[in-house]
């Protein structure tokens, strides 16, 4: 089973305060013995790189998924040598990012969104993530209806999968 992880999951794995810490302390056991496969996007490579701590070193020890481009060259948060598909899949995963936007809430972030595309491209089981914009009983519901990949709390993942 492949699970990716959006940022703030490395951030609670490492901090035992945190509401999901117990639940992403589960994840990283069923990881480490093998029941799923934890991979990492660019994306949130790319925002847990602006404060370099535990939870970015945490990060940087899972395989990274694909990264597809979406955004403009600005947004780009990997090299030319690191970029997966052509100009029309880009031309393709900015539509997608687009509609992905418009089916989570307002603030969704473009890191977010593209970490659920790498995600969906990867052909990842599920995308787990606390940030409100994708997760919440609306979006959710509404994203994995258009694009077959569920977004799941840590918690949901914990207490749906069998670790």
């Amino acid at each position: 089973m492949k699970v990716i992880l959006d940022m703030n999951c490395f951030m609670y794995a490492v901090d035992p305060r945190a509401e999901a810490h117990a639940d992403m302390r589960r994840l990283l056991l069923a990881a480490k013995s093998g029941k799923i496969k934890i991979m990492v996007s660019r994306h949130t490579l790319d925002e847990l790189s602006k404060k370099p701590d535990e939870a970015c070193e945490l990060a940087k020890t899972f395989e990274t998924v694909p990264y597809w481009s979406i955004g403009t060259i600005r947004e780009q948060v990997a090299t030319i040598e690191q970029l997966t598909g052509t100009w029309e899949d880009a031309r393709r995963n900015e539509d997608m990012r687009l509609e992905l936007a418009q089916l989570a809430k307002r603030n969704a972030s473009i890191r977010d969104l593209g970490a659920y595309l790498d995600a969906h491209h990867a052909g990842a089981d599920f995308f787990v993530t606390s940030d409100k914009d994708l997760v919440g009983s609306g979006p959710a519901g509404k994203i994995q209806a258009r694009f077959k990949l569920r977004v799941l709390t840590p918690r949901q993942f914990v207490s749906e999968t069998p670790l």
